[in-house]
């Protein structure tokens, strides 16, 4: 039984409605590497959310201006739910980012997206029985662009996309990527794409 106490919902702020900058890596995971996730009792805010030894999530350079994390609603009565969905293009069609196209088109994944903002939360899409999948991963390389297009959605239906504290979002394996996330070092060396 849930918490939830049916209350109003104001807006925020006078530009709520502003589009929000993102931060360029999108920090991506697989669920198999997860030790542990919970939500709070009202399904939405992400209370832990911690790596297997050895395991950490990896960084993908996104441009800015691509990145689209959002749910969508769907289903019949007694049986609507939401679908996670994340898109966004990597600049090139290089070894790096066809590697990581390949060999996670049928993994199940996980995604954080970083508002450049002073929010205290980031967006998390996927959870462990409703994961991500690569539903499409498209390269172009002719005389408009040289790029790989993106699309991560979860195929069931669950709870809306989670908000996660920064404080909780764990550091990749690449320094960089950590430093534009303001995430903590890695301390691993490691070559995040």
């Amino acid at each position: 039984m849930t918490t939830y106490a049916f209350a109003t919902v104001p807006k925020k702020e006078s530009n709520a409605g502003r589009p929000k900058g993102k931060k360029q890596f999108i920090v991506i995971f697989r669920w198999p590497d997860i030790a542990t996730y919970t939500r709070d009792e009202k399904n939405v805010r992400v209370t832990a959310l911690t790596f297997k030894a050895g395991k950490k999530p990896i960084a993908v350079y996104a441009t800015g201006s691509t990145i689209h994390a959002y749910h969508t609603s769907e289903g019949d009565d007694d049986a609507r739910g939401f679908i996670h969905k994340v898109d966004f293009e990597h600049p090139g069609t290089e070894i790096e980012i066809t590697e990581f196209s390949n060999n996670n088109i049928n993994e199940d994944l996980g995604a954080i997206v970083i508002d450049c903002g002073t929010s205290v939360d980031a967006k998390i899409a996927g959870e462990p029985g409703t994961p991500l999948k690569m539903v499409k991963a498209d390269s172009q390389d002719n005389k408009d662009a040289d790029k790989t297009t993106i699309n991560l959605a979860s195929v069931l239906r669950g709870n809306t996309l989670g908000f996660i504290a920064k404080s909780l979002i764990p550091s990749t394996d690449n320094e960089e990527a950590n430093a534009a996330l303001g995430l903590p070092a890695a301390g691993s060396g490691g070559t995040g794409i």
